[in-house]
């Protein structure tokens, strides 16, 4: 044992039993109580993360509508604007293929933090730099 060594951390096991492939396509929480309307985030064959204005609450069950596909799901997390549904069962390979291959999300834009210098011109050149994009 070292005084001021660090220790080694252990990694946080992972939660997600399937990666999930990043989407955007419009969809629907089709409940007792109402529809709500948001879209598909990302999605892989037991799950899928929706944005959406105002998520239902922990615990509800539903069914998710895209235009690939339904599937009976219940919600299991909820943030502000966003929720996560886990699927009753588990997607079929052809709906999820087909979802991915039609609803790419593409690459995020990322702005250059080089815009403008810090006396509030621009800097020479920055009017030629492209945003890069972030995949």
């Amino acid at each position: 044992m070292r005084l001021f060594g660090r220790e080694k951390t252990i990694p946080a096991p992972e939660r997600r039993g399937a990666p999930r492939v990043r989407v955007d396509c419009l969809a629907t929480l089709v409940m007792p109580s109402g529809n709500v309307a948001g879209r598909l985030f990302d999605i892989s064959d037991v799950g899928a993360r929706l944005s959406m204005e105002n998520p239902p609450g922990m615990g509800c069950g539903a069914i998710l509508e895209w235009p690939w596909g339904e599937a009976f799901c219940h919600i299991t997390w909820v943030k502000p604007g966003m929720c996560g549904v886990t699927f009753d069962r588990p997607l079929l390979a052809r709906v999820l293929n087909e979802t991915i291959e039609s609803a790419p999300a593409g690459p995020r834009l990322v702005h250059s933090g080089q815009r403008e210098s810090t006396q509030g011109t621009a800097s020479p050149g920055s009017a030629d730099i492209p945003p890069r994009l972030f995949c």
